[in-house]
């Protein structure tokens, strides 16, 4: 998944308003900046290869440190725990809790569309993967479903606010591109693909403050503390 990841982050942040969206938008996607970090750097490995399964063609054979499900865990325990040491609000202990989900909601939905690459333990253990990825027209539509339904819940408290049409439009947009990424041709490497990746996280987490700003949650709407 790509824009499908960021489902998580805006139900999430509909029943936790006190945690930034574009916080919640980077915890959903941290695994995939550790992974383009540890591409870049050679820590771990992929490779592209034309026709892998139906949705793209990258096999993702090595990447014990960021995708296993022993690696997900510690993010999202590390991510606990440093959330909770660095704020001082009143609400820091179910915030820090709501930012583990959002970096453990990656592994869930990746288990989802992977073909068997997502290790349990290490690199060369046992793999897991349900591989929705290989039926593309069914994994464009749990993913543009996903995105729309999670888009909707998260706008629907703010519809009344003036700048809501905007904020509409730019949802709609993030289900148009989700849809398109499926289209979208693989980059020619994984370092490539690990650039590209980072640039499309930054630009997401942007917009998301973006629409958070443009239209705030009324004092109101809010029933989480």
């Amino acid at each position: 998944m790509l824009i499908g990841h960021y489902a998580p982050a805006l139900a999430l942040q509909r029943v936790r308003p006190s945690v930034k969206l574009w916080h919640l938008f980077i915890a959903t996607q941290f695994v995939d900046v550790m992974w383009a970090a540890c591409i870049l750097t050679g820590l771990e490995h992929a490779r592209i290869v034309p026709g892998f399964n139906a949705s793209n063609d990258l096999d993702l054979w090595d990447m014990p440190y960021t995708h296993s499900l022993a690696a997900t865990a510690l993010w999202s325990l590390v991510t606990f725990v440093v959330w909770r040491a660095s704020s001082r609000a009143p609400t820091r202990t179910g915030d820090a809790a709501v930012m583990a989900v959002a970096v453990a909601s990656h592994f869930v939905a990746d288990f989802v569309v992977h073909v068997a690459d997502l290790p349990l333990l290490a690199a060369q253990g046992p793999k897991v993967g349900l591989g929705l990825w290989r039926h593309r027209e069914l994994a464009l539509v749990v993913e543009v479903a996903l995105v729309a339904s999670a888009s909707a819940w998260w706008w629907l408290p703010r519809r009344a606010h003036p700048a809501s049409r905007a904020v509409a439009a730019l949802l709609a947009g993030f289900t148009v591109f989700a849809a398109a990424s499926f289209y979208v041709p693989t980059p020619p490497s994984p370092p490539a693909m690990a650039v590209t990746g980072l640039a499309t996280y930054a630009a997401c987490a942007a917009l998301a403050a973006w629409a958070e700003r443009k239209a705030p949650l009324a004092a109101s709407a809010r029933f989480s503390s």
